[in-house]
Protein backbone atom coordinates (compact mmCIF):
# COMPACT_ATOMS: atom_id res chain seq x y z
CA UNK A 1 0.00 0.00 0.00
CA UNK A 2 1.03 3.71 -0.62
CA UNK A 3 2.20 5.25 2.73
CA UNK A 4 0.56 8.21 3.52
CA UNK A 5 -2.50 7.38 2.48
CA UNK A 6 -5.03 5.81 5.13
CA UNK A 7 -8.24 3.57 4.20
CA UNK A 8 -11.12 5.26 5.52
CA UNK A 9 -15.50 4.61 5.76
CA UNK A 10 -15.71 6.97 2.77
CA UNK A 11 -13.73 5.29 0.65
CA UNK A 12 -15.47 1.98 1.36
CA UNK A 13 -19.17 3.27 1.15
CA UNK A 14 -18.63 4.71 -2.13
CA UNK A 15 -16.72 1.23 -3.33
CA UNK A 16 -20.03 -1.07 -1.95
CA UNK A 17 -22.15 1.77 -3.80
CA UNK A 18 -20.59 1.40 -6.61
CA UNK A 19 -20.28 -2.03 -6.90
CA UNK A 20 -24.30 -2.01 -6.52
CA UNK A 21 -25.27 0.46 -9.05
CA UNK A 22 -22.58 0.16 -11.45
CA UNK A 23 -23.24 4.37 -11.99
CA UNK A 24 -21.10 6.85 -10.58
CA UNK A 25 -24.45 9.13 -10.43
CA UNK A 26 -26.53 6.69 -8.25
CA UNK A 27 -23.77 6.07 -6.48
CA UNK A 28 -23.22 9.78 -5.56
CA UNK A 29 -26.75 10.01 -4.43
CA UNK A 30 -26.95 6.95 -2.17
CA UNK A 31 -23.62 8.42 -0.46
CA UNK A 32 -24.38 12.14 -0.41
CA UNK A 33 -21.07 13.54 -2.06
CA UNK A 34 -21.06 14.52 -5.48
CA UNK A 35 -20.23 12.70 -8.39
CA UNK A 36 -16.47 13.85 -8.77
CA UNK A 37 -15.85 12.94 -4.92
CA UNK A 38 -17.24 9.65 -5.80
CA UNK A 39 -14.77 9.47 -8.38
CA UNK A 40 -11.82 11.23 -6.08
CA UNK A 41 -12.38 8.33 -2.85
CA UNK A 42 -12.46 5.17 -5.81
CA UNK A 43 -9.41 6.69 -7.28
CA UNK A 44 -7.89 7.27 -3.62
CA UNK A 45 -9.29 3.85 -2.44
CA UNK A 46 -7.44 2.31 -5.46
CA UNK A 47 -4.16 3.95 -4.97
CA UNK A 48 -4.25 2.80 -1.53
CA UNK A 49 -4.54 -0.97 -2.28
CA UNK A 50 -2.51 -0.43 -5.41
CA UNK A 51 -5.34 -1.99 -7.44
CA UNK A 52 -7.92 -1.39 -10.31
CA UNK A 53 -11.15 -2.42 -8.61
CA UNK A 54 -13.51 -0.94 -11.78
CA UNK A 55 -13.62 -1.30 -15.40
CA UNK A 56 -14.31 2.18 -16.25
CA UNK A 57 -15.74 3.14 -20.00
CA UNK A 58 -17.79 6.18 -21.31
CA UNK A 59 -20.66 3.98 -21.43
CA UNK A 60 -20.27 1.07 -18.72
CA UNK A 61 -18.55 0.32 -15.37
CA UNK A 62 -17.74 -2.90 -13.72
CA UNK A 63 -15.92 -4.34 -11.41
CA UNK A 64 -12.54 -5.97 -11.97
CA UNK A 65 -11.72 -9.65 -10.73
CA UNK A 66 -9.61 -7.75 -7.95
CA UNK A 67 -13.27 -5.66 -7.04
CA UNK A 68 -14.92 -8.40 -7.05
CA UNK A 69 -13.02 -10.29 -4.30
CA UNK A 70 -12.68 -7.36 -2.59
CA UNK A 71 -16.57 -6.89 -2.05
CA UNK A 72 -17.26 -9.30 0.65
CA UNK A 73 -13.92 -7.93 2.93
CA UNK A 74 -14.87 -4.40 2.30
CA UNK A 75 -19.15 -5.12 3.71
CA UNK A 76 -17.46 -6.92 6.55
CA UNK A 77 -15.24 -4.17 7.42
CA UNK A 78 -18.08 -1.44 6.90
CA UNK A 79 -20.20 -3.95 8.83
CA UNK A 80 -18.04 -4.22 11.98
CA UNK A 81 -16.98 -0.87 11.91
CA UNK A 82 -21.06 0.16 12.20
CA UNK A 83 -21.29 -2.42 14.75
CA UNK A 84 -18.73 -0.95 17.00
CA UNK A 85 -19.79 2.54 16.08
CA UNK A 86 -23.31 1.71 17.34
CA UNK A 87 -21.93 -0.48 20.40
CA UNK A 88 -19.86 2.83 21.59
CA UNK A 89 -23.03 5.25 21.15
CA UNK A 90 -25.34 3.00 23.22
CA UNK A 91 -22.38 2.31 25.83
CA UNK A 92 -21.91 5.56 26.36
CA UNK A 93 -25.70 6.89 26.97
CA UNK A 94 -27.74 3.27 28.32
CA UNK A 95 -31.05 5.40 28.52
CA UNK A 96 -30.96 6.73 25.18
CA UNK A 97 -33.05 4.82 22.60
CA UNK A 98 -32.66 5.84 19.16
CA UNK A 99 -34.95 4.32 16.22
CA UNK A 100 -34.14 5.78 12.94
CA UNK A 101 -37.39 5.25 10.35
CA UNK A 102 -37.28 5.25 6.74
CA UNK A 103 -40.35 5.98 4.95
CA UNK A 104 -41.72 6.75 1.50
CA UNK A 105 -45.20 7.94 1.64
CA UNK A 106 -46.33 10.30 4.51
CA UNK A 107 -49.29 8.56 3.74
CA UNK A 108 -47.81 5.90 6.27
CA UNK A 109 -47.00 8.07 9.20
CA UNK A 110 -50.06 7.27 10.96
CA UNK A 111 -49.61 3.55 10.95
CA UNK A 112 -45.75 3.89 12.16
CA UNK A 113 -46.88 6.13 14.76
CA UNK A 114 -49.45 3.62 16.55
CA UNK A 115 -46.52 1.61 16.59
CA UNK A 116 -44.36 4.14 18.44
CA UNK A 117 -47.26 4.80 20.68
CA UNK A 118 -47.42 1.56 21.47
CA UNK A 119 -43.90 0.96 22.54
CA UNK A 120 -43.07 4.48 23.80
CA UNK A 121 -43.63 2.98 27.59
CA UNK A 122 -40.98 0.31 26.82
CA UNK A 123 -37.89 2.78 27.35
CA UNK A 124 -37.15 5.46 29.02
CA UNK A 125 -35.58 7.62 26.42
CA UNK A 126 -37.22 6.65 23.50
CA UNK A 127 -36.16 9.07 20.13
CA UNK A 128 -37.88 8.54 16.75
CA UNK A 129 -36.12 10.15 14.23
CA UNK A 130 -37.86 10.01 10.23
CA UNK A 131 -36.13 9.42 6.89
CA UNK A 132 -38.85 10.07 3.95
CA UNK A 133 -37.08 9.48 0.78
CA UNK A 134 -37.24 6.49 -2.16
CA UNK A 135 -37.51 2.53 -0.81
CA UNK A 136 -33.88 1.89 -2.56
CA UNK A 137 -32.02 5.14 -0.85
CA UNK A 138 -33.68 4.33 2.32
CA UNK A 139 -32.15 1.11 1.98
CA UNK A 140 -28.84 1.56 1.05
CA UNK A 141 -29.16 4.01 4.32
CA UNK A 142 -29.65 1.16 6.33
CA UNK A 143 -26.93 -0.98 4.75
CA UNK A 144 -24.79 1.70 6.00
CA UNK A 145 -26.28 2.19 9.47
CA UNK A 146 -27.80 5.51 8.77
CA UNK A 147 -31.54 4.39 9.28
CA UNK A 148 -32.82 1.49 11.60
CA UNK A 149 -35.69 -0.07 9.73
CA UNK A 150 -37.05 0.88 6.60
CA UNK A 151 -40.99 0.79 6.15
CA UNK A 152 -42.70 -0.32 3.43
CA UNK A 153 -43.64 -2.78 0.28
CA UNK A 154 -40.68 -5.24 -0.21
CA UNK A 155 -38.01 -4.17 -2.84
CA UNK A 156 -37.33 -7.64 -5.14
CA UNK A 157 -34.05 -6.08 -7.08
CA UNK A 158 -32.75 -5.18 -2.89
CA UNK A 159 -30.66 -7.92 -1.67
CA UNK A 160 -28.18 -7.20 1.31
CA UNK A 161 -27.03 -10.82 3.26
CA UNK A 162 -27.23 -8.19 6.60
CA UNK A 163 -30.66 -7.24 5.93
CA UNK A 164 -33.55 -9.24 6.41
CA UNK A 165 -37.54 -8.24 5.59
CA UNK A 166 -40.25 -8.94 7.99
CA UNK A 167 -43.55 -9.68 6.11
CA UNK A 168 -46.67 -8.04 7.83
CA UNK A 169 -49.05 -8.53 5.36
CA UNK A 170 -49.80 -9.14 1.98
CA UNK A 171 -51.46 -5.76 0.53
CA UNK A 172 -53.47 -5.00 -2.53
CA UNK A 173 -54.17 -1.88 -4.44
CA UNK A 174 -57.24 0.31 -4.56
CA UNK A 175 -58.36 2.43 -7.08
CA UNK A 176 -58.43 6.40 -6.22
CA UNK A 177 -60.14 8.88 -8.14
CA UNK A 178 -61.57 12.38 -8.17
CA UNK A 179 -65.15 13.02 -6.85
CA UNK A 180 -66.15 13.91 -10.00
CA UNK A 181 -64.79 11.24 -12.45
CA UNK A 182 -67.20 9.80 -14.84
CA UNK A 183 -66.19 6.75 -13.66
CA UNK A 184 -67.24 7.75 -9.71
CA UNK A 185 -70.78 8.42 -11.43
CA UNK A 186 -71.30 5.19 -13.09
CA UNK A 187 -70.28 3.41 -10.06
CA UNK A 188 -72.78 4.62 -7.78
CA UNK A 189 -75.40 4.48 -10.92
CA UNK A 190 -75.12 0.68 -11.27
CA UNK A 191 -74.11 0.06 -7.56
CA UNK A 192 -70.85 -1.33 -7.75
CA UNK A 193 -68.07 -2.31 -4.74
CA UNK A 194 -65.76 -2.87 -7.18
CA UNK A 195 -63.94 -1.40 -10.20
CA UNK A 196 -62.27 -3.55 -13.16
CA UNK A 197 -59.93 -3.29 -15.02
CA UNK A 198 -62.33 -2.96 -18.61
CA UNK A 199 -63.72 -0.60 -17.32
CA UNK A 200 -60.69 1.86 -16.58
CA UNK A 201 -58.99 0.90 -20.03
CA UNK A 202 -60.14 3.91 -21.55
CA UNK A 203 -59.05 6.32 -18.95
CA UNK A 204 -55.83 8.45 -18.14
CA UNK A 205 -54.02 7.50 -15.38
CA UNK A 206 -51.53 8.95 -12.90
CA UNK A 207 -48.51 6.32 -12.44
CA UNK A 208 -46.49 6.31 -9.32
CA UNK A 209 -42.77 4.88 -10.49
CA UNK A 210 -40.01 4.87 -8.48
CA UNK A 211 -37.18 6.62 -11.00
CA UNK A 212 -34.83 3.58 -10.03
CA UNK A 213 -38.07 1.71 -11.52
CA UNK A 214 -38.71 3.57 -14.36
CA UNK A 215 -36.07 2.69 -17.23
CA UNK A 216 -36.02 -0.95 -16.59
CA UNK A 217 -40.44 -0.93 -16.49
CA UNK A 218 -41.08 0.88 -19.26
CA UNK A 219 -38.48 -0.51 -21.46
CA UNK A 220 -39.67 -4.39 -21.15
CA UNK A 221 -43.22 -2.75 -22.03
CA UNK A 222 -44.54 -4.59 -18.69
CA UNK A 223 -45.90 -2.95 -15.65
CA UNK A 224 -47.17 -4.29 -12.48
CA UNK A 225 -50.43 -2.81 -12.72
CA UNK A 226 -52.03 -1.85 -15.54
CA UNK A 227 -51.79 0.99 -17.97
CA UNK A 228 -53.13 1.54 -21.20
CA UNK A 229 -49.85 3.43 -23.03
CA UNK A 230 -51.68 4.61 -25.78
CA UNK A 231 -52.92 7.69 -23.87
CA UNK A 232 -51.42 10.70 -21.90
CA UNK A 233 -50.42 9.38 -18.55
CA UNK A 234 -48.73 10.80 -15.95
CA UNK A 235 -45.35 9.67 -14.31
CA UNK A 236 -45.02 10.44 -10.66
CA UNK A 237 -42.16 9.49 -7.80
CA UNK A 238 -44.01 10.00 -4.66
CA UNK A 239 -47.35 9.18 -3.77
CA UNK A 240 -48.33 12.89 -2.50
CA UNK A 241 -47.76 13.72 -6.19
CA UNK A 242 -50.22 11.27 -7.19
CA UNK A 243 -52.44 12.53 -4.50
CA UNK A 244 -52.68 15.84 -5.61
CA UNK A 245 -52.53 15.31 -9.42
CA UNK A 246 -55.84 12.96 -8.51
CA UNK A 247 -57.71 15.65 -7.13
CA UNK A 248 -56.72 17.73 -9.48
CA UNK A 249 -58.86 15.94 -12.47
CA UNK A 250 -55.53 14.60 -14.34
CA UNK A 251 -56.91 10.92 -14.11
CA UNK A 252 -57.38 7.85 -11.53
CA UNK A 253 -54.54 6.15 -9.88
CA UNK A 254 -54.12 3.02 -8.11
CA UNK A 255 -52.50 3.09 -4.53
CA UNK A 256 -51.65 0.14 -2.20
CA UNK A 257 -54.63 -0.48 0.33
CA UNK A 258 -52.83 0.80 3.14
CA UNK A 259 -52.52 4.12 2.14
CA UNK A 260 -56.00 4.99 1.12
CA UNK A 261 -56.45 7.58 3.86
CA UNK A 262 -60.30 8.92 4.11
CA UNK A 263 -59.69 12.59 2.00
CA UNK A 264 -62.85 14.81 1.32
CA UNK A 265 -61.69 15.22 -1.88
CA UNK A 266 -61.24 11.12 -3.52
CA UNK A 267 -63.12 8.21 -3.61
CA UNK A 268 -61.62 4.73 -3.55
CA UNK A 269 -62.87 1.62 -4.94
CA UNK A 270 -61.15 -1.78 -4.66
CA UNK A 271 -59.32 -2.91 -7.53
CA UNK A 272 -61.15 -6.76 -9.09
CA UNK A 273 -57.82 -7.77 -10.40
CA UNK A 274 -55.49 -6.44 -8.07
CA UNK A 275 -52.06 -7.81 -7.82
CA UNK A 276 -50.70 -8.11 -3.85
CA UNK A 277 -47.49 -7.29 -2.77
CA UNK A 278 -45.21 -7.98 0.89
CA UNK A 279 -45.44 -5.14 3.10
CA UNK A 280 -43.21 -4.93 5.81
CA UNK A 281 -40.34 -4.09 7.83
CA UNK A 282 -36.52 -4.20 6.94
CA UNK A 283 -34.13 -3.73 9.09
CA UNK A 284 -30.38 -4.92 9.91
CA UNK A 285 -29.96 -8.65 11.72
CA UNK A 286 -27.56 -7.63 14.29
CA UNK A 287 -30.26 -5.30 15.69
CA UNK A 288 -31.96 -8.29 16.52
CA UNK A 289 -29.35 -9.38 19.03
CA UNK A 290 -30.32 -7.59 21.90
CA UNK A 291 -34.15 -9.27 22.70
CA UNK A 292 -35.18 -5.41 24.24
CA UNK A 293 -33.77 -3.11 21.52
CA UNK A 294 -36.01 -0.47 20.23
CA UNK A 295 -35.89 -2.39 16.66
CA UNK A 296 -37.03 -5.73 17.72
CA UNK A 297 -40.02 -3.91 19.81
CA UNK A 298 -40.84 -1.95 17.07
CA UNK A 299 -41.37 -5.15 14.79
CA UNK A 300 -43.38 -6.97 17.23
CA UNK A 301 -46.16 -4.36 18.31
CA UNK A 302 -45.81 -3.78 14.36
CA UNK A 303 -47.16 -7.00 13.62
CA UNK A 304 -50.12 -6.55 16.52
CA UNK A 305 -51.46 -3.38 14.95
CA UNK A 306 -51.25 -4.82 11.57
CA UNK A 307 -53.28 -8.39 12.91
Amino acid sequence: MNKGRKLNTTQLECFVSLASTLNFAKTAEQVYLTQPAVTKEIQSLESELSAKLFIRTTRSVSLTDVGRQFLPEANSILNSYYHAKDWIASFHSKSKNTLRIGYSDPHGLPLINKVLGKIKGNFENLIPSFVFDQTDTNLGRLVHGQTDIVVGIKDSKFKDDSIDFKQLRSVGFVVVFPKNHPLVKMAKRKKLTEISQEVLWDYTQVVQIPPYLLKNVFSKGSHILPVNDKLNNIICSFAPEVYALVKAGFGFAFVPEYLALPDKGLIFYPFKETHHAPFGIYYRKESLEAEDSAVSRFLEKAEEVLH
